[in-house]
């Protein structure tokens, strides 16, 4: 009797358990519930900032645990609310002769000083061959920091094959008149192909920003165009375009070329002959092509047989 007393009160205590949980539970689904409909009543968040509070007041509500401020997702909301393009370019690292500098002109080593003299016959872009663009790059050995005013070059990288080329070719050849403070030039990639190893062009267009002879940015958006080559030049030297930017006519017509030329590539039949020739070489040592080959030996000596016999 006292054991069958012993399991009563168990399942007695075990059921108003149970009972208590699914009415806590209970009372949280209906401030849920209450909470949801209250929101969907009013209009939606139009912003992460106010989104992120709503998310973080309905876990305080049902869990009851604190959470960190809104200051790092309301930033991020400034930034997602700019609808302004960004240009995207990569700044290269200063050299070993720059070491004598301080921490904090290195954490800004990413904005150059340009002279902001007016260059003689800046107006047009230059075409470059390897002499002159050594030249150009000849460096000044009293600047030893990107901080000091020194002279600034903008480099094209193009192939008149390329069609990427031509169509950025009108765009570069208008910056000259907004920015004359700064040498414009461009060299043929496909005829001078030393330079590509040299600086490290694995593509064209490609366009680099050098300050007194050494690189310090490259050109990295998808969009080759007036508006973002001055954006990515006032990013990095500071200087502003003197004058209304726009393309004209007369950009097509040079002097770095906007028509799509023909010629034959010559490093691109080799590419396919050794293509071809490797190809060949490793289909012959397969099995199964031994295997064809003994197949027609076979059957060629079989009709050579029966042709004797007949014979």
């Amino acid at each position: 009797m006292s054991q069958l007393l012993k399991i009563f009160l168990i399942f007695f205590s075990y059921g108003i358990y149970f009972h208590t949980s699914n009415a806590e539970d209970k009372n949280i689904s209906s401030e849920v519930k209450q909470e949801v409909e209250l929101n969907d009543q009013n209009e939606p968040p139009s912003d992460v900032s106010t989104v992120s509070k709503f998310i973080q007041e309905f876990h305080r509500k049902i869990e009851g645990n604190s959470y960190p401020t809104n200051e790092k997702i309301e930033s991020a909301s400034r930034i997602v609310k700019q609808n302004e393009p960004e240009v995207e370019y990569s700044v290269v690292p200063e050299t070993e002769n720059d070491e004598n500098q301080t921490e904090t002109n290195n954490a800004t080593s990413s904005v150059i000083n340009c002279k902001t003299d007016r260059l003689p016959g800046s107006l047009t872009v230059e075409l470059v061959n390897s002499t002159r663009l050594m030249n150009l790059l000849t460096s000044d050995a009293n600047i030893t920091s990107r901080l000091i005013q020194g002279e600034c070059l903008m480099l094209l990288f193009y192939a008149n094959t390329c069609p990427f080329s031509c169509m950025a070719a009108p765009h570069f050849n208008a910056l000259p008149r907004a920015f004359p403070s700064v040498k414009m030039a461009a060299i043929n990639a496909f005829t001078h192909p030393s330079f590509n190893t040299q600086f490290g062009i694995v593509g064209v267009p490609t366009v680099v920003l050098y300050h007194n002879g050494r690189p310090a940015a490259k050109f990295n958006d998808s969009e080759y165009t007036l508006e973002m080559f001055a954006r990515f030049i006032t990013r990095i030297t500071g200087v502003h375009p003197e004058e209304k930017m726009f393309v004209t006519s007369a950009d097509f017509g040079g002097p770095v070329p906007s028509v799509l030329a023909k010629e034959t590539d010559y490093y691109l039949g080799l590419s396919w002959a050794v293509i071809a020739a490797i190809g060949g070489i490793g289909i012959a040592r397969s099995k199964a092509w031994r295997a064809i080959v003994e197949a027609v030996q076979n059957t060629w000596r079989e009709a050579e047989a029966q042709h004797f016999h007949v014979d």
